[in-house]
């Protein structure tokens, strides 16, 4: 093998390494924002009843009743 094709050859796998290490990175911080937009998630259902118990809104879709029904 000649020294160019090692060179190559080594340049590869340590880009290969780079990826490999960042995607990792990148999948943990993913996993992450999950966890947290799952609490997100559960904090804005809550609220979302809480206005629909108080009474002060009504329910999208429902059509209004005329008056004098």
């Amino acid at each position: 093998m000649s020294a160019e094709l090692i060179a190559i050859l080594a340049g590869g796998m340590a880009l290969g390494g780079v990826l490999l290490t960042s995607l990792r990175g990148i999948s943990d911080r993913l996993g992450k924002v999950e966890e947290r937009l799952g609490g997100v998630e559960q904090r804005v259902a809550r609220l979302e009843g809480l206005f629909e118990g108080s009474g002060l809104f009504r329910p999208v879709g429902t059509p209004e009743s005329a008056a004098g029904d």
